[in-house]
């Protein structure tokens, strides 16, 4: 249950992500995005809870509540979150656990509360057969914070990408053993790291949040990507702000799923219109009922 080293070398995450199913990589963000991103998530957390809009879970209760509070939408809610999901680092290992054409499927941010409680185990291509033999979907963690086991660092199962089933409703057993044992005794490991790692994963893996047993939150954020053909998560075309739209490069916009993969995507069937950056843009004209 050792969790692999470390590492800042690309060739050495992909074998850890082929074998492990994950890979922790060091210094994912300078100590300057690293300021930046806190800051910036702890005023939107802020504004939210202050404009009764947040939403919260990690409690018995049903999902709205709870002392671990999510944000949504990051693209819309700074730039430095747009910065991170443009990263090299990023495009890389999601091109290639994902293929090229790969987009964000959803961007959040996790702060994992004093008390929250232990997240049940699963996998983020539940929607996909148990037996798909690579991954549709895959996620990247930016700790914010160090994540420790006491803190609530994401509780994984090494290995677990390679199983031909998922973790059904398997629940960590409560007395919080260093290694937890689930109820299907599997045991999980907490995916540990220092502030600015980034924890990458293949979707098949088996993680959930851990316990937060500590006085203080654990802030982490999830660039979540899917293939091209993949509904995202996140419905972009209706929730980016016109101005935050208007900003963004065309590269962010294909990634926010604004062009055409294949023959997906289009506004029209027969003769998909593209514009000079590839994105497809939004119509001003339609084509309704016709008569001859």
């Amino acid at each position: 249950m050792n969790l692999p080293p470390l590492t800042d070398n690309l060739a050495h995450a992909k074998a850890d992500l082929a074998e492990y199913g994950f890979a922790r990589i060091a210094n994912a963000l300078s100590v300057a995005e690293l300021e930046e991103a806190r800051a910036r998530v702890d005023a939107q957390a802020a504004g939210e809870k202050a404009s009764a809009i947040s939403v919260h879970d990690g409690s018995a209760e049903p999902f709205g509540s709870g002392p671990n509070q999510w944000v949504d939408n990051l693209i819309n809610k700074g730039q430095i979150f747009r910065d991170i999901v443009m990263k090299d680092l990023t495009r890389e290992l999601m091109n290639h656990l994902l293929g090229d054409g790969g987009l964000l499927s959803s961007f959040t941010c996790h702060i994992a509360g004093p008390g929250g409680t232990l997240q049940a185990l699963h996998r983020d291509s539940g929607m996909a057969p148990d037996e798909t033999p690579y991954p549709i979907v895959a996620n990247m963690m930016w700790m914010l914070d160090d994540f420790t086991d006491e803190n609530g660092a994401t509780r994984i199962v090494p290995g677990s990408h390679k199983f031909d089933t998922g973790p059904g409703g398997a629940e960590a057993d409560p007395k919080w053993s260093p290694a937890t044992v689930t109820s299907s005794g599997i045991k999980t490991v907490a995916a540990e790291g220092p502030a600015g790692s980034a924890l990458v994963f293949d979707g098949r893996l088996w993680h959930g949040t851990g316990a937060n047993r500590t006085d203080r939150p654990r802030r982490g954020i999830l660039s979540y990507h899917c293939r091209g053909w993949v509904r995202q998560q996140e419905n972009f075309t209706l929730s980016l702000a016109p101005e935050v739209l208007a900003a963004c490069s065309p590269e962010l916009k294909r990634i926010l799923g604004f062009s055409v993969y294949g023959t997906l995507g289009a506004t029209r069937s027969v003769k998909p219109s593209i514009g000079d950056d590839g994105v497809v843009p939004r119509p001003t004209s339609y084509v309704t009922e016709l008569a001859g």
